[in-house]
């Protein structure tokens, strides 16, 4: 029982196939029920897992409640609901405690965006001096040109990026490949970043945005680098790299792009999900509607 976590954490990769940060958050969860559970152990022990039961784990979902939204706490819900259903097959425990646990629901809200002239003026204002500079040009081109996630950026190699088909290979959530197209502007920062960028570091299955140390740059770190450039940009709003896909998809919405479309650039794999821009975006379709539509105004 000592290994559960470990091998959780191999089930999470190998069969799961969830995704690097998935797998973390998971495994967090279960550290800190393991730590929440061992406090009431004789001796502050190690937790037998066979011995928990819904009532520990609702004390634990309740102690996690206090400035968290619904959509953590849904998170741990699942993670408990997976450990133990993992549990359950290695034969570890009888029965899944978890399965009575009640998700809260999750608040249906998207991260800010910027409108089209804003992000325009943002992209242009980019400096282009130095390969930092060109560096950092191509990470927000990128986030904004192909709509992926900061997470999917940080993790590209080199190889990922074809520049003679436009295109860039992106591992998404569930370990599952698609191919996002990139635009001219995308696709010519990096290649500008690429040129001055030291030829030793430049292998197929080097990171393609490295930080200063020539590691691989941390999603952290591309935060920090949106926020200076909003900064120099002069907009005084808060945008995350979350909302740089958020823009993308949004701007591609309100040109008339196919909702389906969007779904596969975006890696989502309910159209569920996609289909939360066009309802954030009513506004929009309405003054569409009001616009073209021979019936949206009264006569006189």
């Amino acid at each position: 029982m000592e290994s559960a976590v470990a091998r959780f954490g191999q089930f999470l990769h190998s069969e799961r196939n969830a995704s690097g940060e998935t797998s973390r958050a998971y495994l967090r969860e279960i550290e800190d029920l393991r730590g929440f559970l061992s406090c009431g152990a004789a001796g502050g022990g190690d937790v037998d897992w066979r011995a928990v039961t819904i009532t520990d784990l609702r004390r634990y979902v309740a102690s996690r409640h206090p400035g968290r939204t619904g959509a953590t706490l849904a998170r741990t819900v699942s993670a408990l609901r997976t450990f133990f259903a993992f549990l359950g097959g290695q034969g570890d425990v009888a029965a899944n405690p978890a399965t009575g646990l009640v998700a809260p629901k999750r608040r249906m809200s998207l991260p800010g965006f910027l409108p089209v002239d804003e992000m325009l003026g943002l992209l242009q204002s980019l400096p282009r001096s130095t390969v930092t500079d060109l560096r950092n040009a191509a990470i927000l081109e990128l986030l904004y040109g192909a709509g992926i996630r900061v997470g999917e950026l940080s993790s590209l190699r080199c190889g990922d990026v074809s520049l003679e088909t436009s295109t860039v290979r992106v591992m998404g959530k569930g370990r599952k490949v698609r191919i996002v197209p990139l635009g001219a502007m995308a696709a010519g920062a990096i290649r500008d970043y690429l040129t001055f960028r030291a030829p030793a570091d430049a292998g197929r299955e080097a990171p393609l945005f490295l930080n200063a140390r020539g590691g691989q740059l941390t999603a952290r770190s591309v935060a920090r680098i949106l926020d200076a450039a909003m900064i120099g940009a002069g907009l005084s709003r808060h945008l995350s790299p979350h909302g740089m896909r958020h823009s993308f998809a949004t701007h591609l919405l309100e040109s008339g792009a196919d909702l389906r479309a969007i779904q596969e650039m975006l890696g989502h794999s309910s159209l569920s999900t996609t289909q939360r821009y066009a309802r954030v975006n009513v506004g929009h379709l309405l003054k569409v509607y009001e616009t073209a539509h021979p019936m949206a105004k009264e006569d006189g």
